[in-house]
């Protein structure tokens, strides 16, 4: 089993878990559809960010079998991203 797998069912390929992972080990397969990369077992911190941003609770991580104790710390992260992101435009 890889270190993270999408349900192909249930992701609408939003790709918040690629954005939100602070290690960026989360990339894109052909398919579409969120792959862990293959440096993910070395450097994913575990710290379960892409498993709490979805809403569809469509990614599943083979160490972080549940959500965190603080879901909201991701959606926090990305809201800071997407801000860091749309200011960075600004500027250009």
């Amino acid at each position: 089993m890889k270190l993270i797998s999408p349900d192909t069912t249930k992701c609408v390929k939003c790709y918040a878990c690629t954005e939100v992972c602070p290690m960026k080990v989360i990339g894109i397969s052909a398919s579409g559809f969120p792959e862990p990369k293959s440096y993910a077992y070395r450097l994913c911190i575990n710290c379960g960010y892409c498993v709490d941003i979805c809403v569809f609770d469509a990614l599943h991580h083979k160490v972080r079998k549940q959500r965190s104790s603080d879901p909201g710390a991701a959606i926090r992260r990305y809201e800071e991203m997407k801000k860091k992101r749309k200011s960075e435009q600004e500027i250009k």
